[in-house]
């Protein structure tokens, strides 16, 4: 198989990065292929033929799609509800057909949180998985990340990646136009995930590789194309686009090994937001999340950048107020234990991904992190962009409520659902340090 995208920059990009990187580093993928093709279904069939027992994991909304597969069956199909989350119960689900049915790979007919019930499965039972997306509605077809409510906590597991993906891009299309306004937000979100990444490459010395930096750019850049020229394109050609652009950001993480290049700030609002320890269930799909999220953390960063950073609070966090159950409890109660964890993993401040910060010139610092700020978009522009593509721009608009107070909280917490290093996680701990 071979990676067919209709941008010649994002093959050039990823051949780069395949074959002696600039970056020093020996990049790999597990998926061997994708297609973006009308006769995606055939071309499915044909390569499972290397295969004995292959069996479907779809919900109610795709079964659909399951049943229109030239090898499908009733009895090598599972079916989980369309309006279902992926959670320990799905996942438990999942292996029971498995034990049952036997088979030799599994195929995901779906969207993202079928996926994430899929890839998790296929990565407890050591068996490959393949990749057959109806919308274009979330970047993680391609991820090896699984990102699973576990007990009522949002957790990211490694898992495995599709040996394969082929995306029949009329499903897509015919898809109902919030799917794909939801893959918009989480290609947008690409803004802010990848400023934190630069930002802990430049505070902390994370590993940051150039070419995924530009070959996730180049997701974004193919989707802004397609939205400034949306009036003159087909739907079909349009959606192409966005999801050409959400396989690429899934193949960016398995290239980095994780999901960096694709997840920060703004996706931890929405996996805040999924937990409900602020609020109540949420309809809203997760790149809907991510679009109100994103917009939320860009106003953030650009009201630090006027205030200026405060470097000698970031240089003396008061790890232990940080990370105590008088801050965390309040709002993750019986999730607490889980949350600390995340943060510091080995039990102390030292593996926090605040205590790796180093700065020894803050001026210096301050005058790098300013350039970081300046290749930010507009705020306003922002916005436009995500309106004009339908994205949920508001969090009244994702169902969640709209007082001032459960912005503040939310923009306050949710760097704790990943010991990740964001600008929002240096934010929260400065504002809660300086607390008396």
């Amino acid at each position: 198989m071979q990676f067919c995208f209709s941008n010649p920059k994002i093959q050039t990009l990823l051949d780069s990065a395949l074959n002696a990187c600039p970056c020093g580093k020996k990049h790999a993928l597990e998926t061997t292929g994708c297609v973006i093709d009308e006769n995606a279904a055939a071309m499915l069939a044909e390569f499972l033929k290397a295969y004995a027992h292959p069996v479907v994991f779809c919900d109610t909304n795709t079964e659909q799609f399951a049943k229109k597969l030239p090898f499908y069956t009733a009895e090598n199909c599972v079916v989980f509800p369309g309006d279902g989350h992926a959670t320990e119960i799905a996942a438990a689900k999942g292996e029971a057909f498995i034990a049952e049915q036997k088979p030799d790979i599994l195929v995901a007919c779906g969207s993202g949180t079928l996926h994430d019930i899929t890839r998790y499965c296929a990565n407890a039972v050591k068996m490959p998985f393949v990749s057959y997306p109806t919308a274009a509605s979330v970047d993680g077809f391609m991820s090896g990340i699984a990102a699973m409510t576990w007990y009522g906590q949002k957790l990211s597991f490694e898992s495995t990646p599709p040996v394969a993906v082929f995306a029949d891009p009329r499903i897509s299309a015919a898809a109902p136009a919030r799917l794909t306004a939801s893959g918009v937000g989480d290609v947008l979100g690409k803004y802010t995930s990848l400023f934190d990444w630069h930002l802990a490459h430049l505070l902390t010395g994370e590993y940051e590789c150039p070419t995924i930096v530009a070959l996730t750019e180049a997701a974004v850049e193919g989707v802004l194309d397609a939205l400034q020229n949306k009036d003159s394109i087909t739907v079909l050609d349009y959606t192409c686009r966005v999801l050409e652009a959400l396989l690429v950001s899934g193949l960016a993480m398995q290239l980095t090994g994780n999901s960096r290049p694709a997840s920060a700030a703004e996706h931890h609002m929405s996996h805040l937001w999924e937990m409900a320890v602020l609020n109540g269930k949420t309809e809203a799909l997760h790149g809907e999340q991510v679009a109100v999220g994103t917009l939320a953390v860009m106003d953030t960063y650009k009201a630090a950048l006027e205030s200026r950073l405060d470097w000698e609070t970031i240089a003396h966090l008061n790890f232990e107020k940080i990370f105590s159950d008088e801050v965390l409890r309040p709002v993750f109660g019986d999730l607490t234990p889980g949350i600390r964890k995340e943060n510091m993993p080995d039990g102390t401040p030292a593996s926090s991904s605040l205590a790796k910060i180093r700065v020894t010139d803050p001026a210096e610092t301050a005058a790098k992190v300013n350039e970081l700020f300046a290749a930010l978009p507009d705020a306003a522009v922002l916005r436009s962009l995500a309106e004009s593509a339908g994205c949920m721009t508001t969090v009244v608009e994702a169902g969640l409520p709209s007082d001032d107070s459960f912005r503040e909280t939310s923009l306050r917490y949710a760097p704790y659902v990943r010991n990740r290093l964001t600008l929002l996680k240096i934010l929260s701990a400065c504002a809660v340090t300086r607390e008396n």
